[in-house]
């Protein structure tokens, strides 16, 4: 009598943890709401990721034009040419 009462004490708390094992491989159904709002979050993180891409490059280029700027304006600047025509043969300077 006492192992029919301790087998049916083991196989009470053995068989509930057998059968959720088999119901969780199957996950529940998204509602179209929630699939369609995933969708909609999901373009507003693409369309961000985007927008953060637009902005680095325009910095960027941005950079370079103050680059180019800074060089043209700090650039040393060439003298010149002189006439060799000006100053007469023979002559030390003119």
């Amino acid at each position: 009598m006492r192992f029919v009462a301790a087998l049916a004490i083991v196989s009470s708390l053995i068989l509930p943890l057998a059968v959720p094992v088999e119901a969780q491989t199957r996950l529940p159904r998204v509602s179209p709401s929630e699939r369609a709002s995933k969708d909609v979050n999901r373009r507003i993180r693409q369309d961000q990721r985007q927008l953060n891409l637009e902005e680095r490059i325009q910095m960027e280029n941005n950079q370079i034009r103050q680059d180019i700027q800074r060089e043209r304006l700090f650039a040393p600047r060439a003298l010149p040419p002189i006439s060799r025509g000006a100053c007469p043969r023979g002559s030390i300077s003119c």
